[in-house]
């Protein structure tokens, strides 16, 4: 990957509270370049944050801005933004899987969709991505159907898979620390070391003490300020 210019910026974003979010964002600003690894705490009371979403370009900010590899959402039409998102892997707090579609089959369906990638590129990719995370091969079945914790690592191969520029961890390892917690961490250096950058929030405070977590930057939610804390302790 080489990316010459910020990979997130936030300037001075204010969201707006909906019936989905338990808080707004007022006044943020940070930015994530290459390599840069954000961790941010959360309140378990307000664990549904438009946060995501507005690194997706999937709320606005009003006021503010939100870049994403130097284009500001708010002026990209619906197609480029599409096709940004295509660089974004994410994985949802809430699961985010298509009901009626196989594990197997949501894993795959936004590299099909954003890439010109053949079958065979992503579905090799995506064991290799399942070896790391312990799997035998990619879970089959509907996710109503599949074992938390496979489901969850299902998410992590999702989420890395095709190289993304940005990658967002809403609550990875909740409910599946033991399982999870070492495979994760390997798949975020690596993808720090080609220049990805990554958004992970928690709420387990074993994730924010973990040793192993060699955050660029630390930060807390206070209601809907985001507030540096210094240091990676």
């Amino acid at each position: 990957m080489n990316i010459s210019t910020s990979i997130l910026k936030f300037s001075d974003v204010t969201v707006e509270s909906r019936p989905h979010y338990e808080t707004e964002l007022w006044n943020i600003s940070f930015t994530l370049n290459p390599g840069d690894l954000l961790l941010v705490r959360i309140e378990r009371e307000n664990e549904r944050l438009p946060l995501a979403d507005a690194s997706e370009g999937l709320v606005g900010p009003k006021p503010g801005s939100v870049m994403f590899l130097g284009e500001d959402w708010g002026c990209m039409s619906a197609d480029h933004a599409a096709e940004q998102r295509g660089k974004i892997g994410r994985l949802f707090d809430d699961e985010g899987w298509v009901s009626d579609l196989e594990v197997n089959q949501n894993i795959m369906l936004s590299q099909r969709y954003h890439t010109r990638r053949s079958d065979e590129e992503i579905l090799d990719e995506a064991l290799r991505f399942a070896r790391m995370f312990g799997l035998p091969g990619l879970p089959r079945g509907r996710p109503g159907s599949v074992r938390r914790p496979d489901l969850r690592k299902a998410a992590c191969i999702r989420a890395f898979l095709g190289q993304p520029a940005l990658i967002i961890l809403e609550q990875p390892v909740r409910g599946v620390y033991a399982d999870l917690m070492s495979p994760l961490l390997n798949a975020v250096e690596s993808a720090r070391k080609r220049g990805a950058a990554l958004l992970w929030t928690a709420t387990d405070p074993q994730i924010w003490n973990h040793p192993g977590i060699h955050a660029t930057m630390r930060a807390r939610m206070l209601g809907s300020e985001l507030c540096p804390m210094e240091g990676e302790g």
